[in-house]
């Protein structure tokens, strides 16, 4: 199958979406670069702000367009767009009935990735979610809870990064000051 990918948001979904691609490849599939013509386009959204949810929904609604028009045959919304509002897009964008949500608290953060930035930079994320609460934040419900990714993690997948010519990395995560507390105290 080929399978086109489209990443809105912040630098934390990109990595996401740059590991989903590699498990794509990994089971043997075409990672395409444009919807049009492609088996599945998969669309990894942010909820966080309006204007993202508004690009998300629009870019949910052109690629709808063209799963009605035969030029894509499947489309595969993810992200925090889908988390913040489940119920929502089931009930009124366009769409079959199967979905599935997995556990935020629980992602899997280590594992091959199809890197799309320049090849001389790439992101690292050292951590997923967020513990803060804050009253005007949603992330903690979009994201889970703070989860660091270990060190040998990390450096193994600094060195891979750094074997395939990238020569800078830029550390992310929703609080990079809170790196490790989790984990190693």
């Amino acid at each position: 199958m080929k399978v086109a990918f489209v990443s809105l948001g912040c630098a934390k979904n990109l990595v996401n979406t740059e590991q989903m691609m590699a498990l794509v490849r990994q089971a043997g599939h075409t990672v395409a670069g444009e919807a049009a013509g492609a088996d599945v386009a998969v669309l990894n959204t942010c909820g966080f702000i309006d204007s993202a949810k508004s690009e998300a929904i629009q870019n949910i609604l052109e690629l709808a367009a063209l799963k009605d028009e035969g030029k894509l045959k499947k489309l595969l919304v993810t992200g925090c767009l889908s988390q913040r509002y489940q119920k929502e897009l089931v009930e009124e964008l366009p769409g079959g009935r199967p979905f599935r949500f997995g556990d935020i608290d629980h992602t899997q953060e280590d594992g091959a990735r199809l890197v799309s930035t320049p090849p001389y930079t790439a992101y690292l994320k050292i951590a997923e979610g967020c513990d803060n609460r804050c009253a005007y934040c949603v992330i903690p419900s979009l994201r889970g809870r703070y989860r660091s990714r270990t060190m040998e993690s990390l450096l193994a997948e600094a060195r891979t990064l750094a074997e395939s010519g990238v020569k800078e990395l830029i550390v992310i995560a929703q609080d990079i000051t809170r790196y490790g507390t989790d984990i190693y105290g």
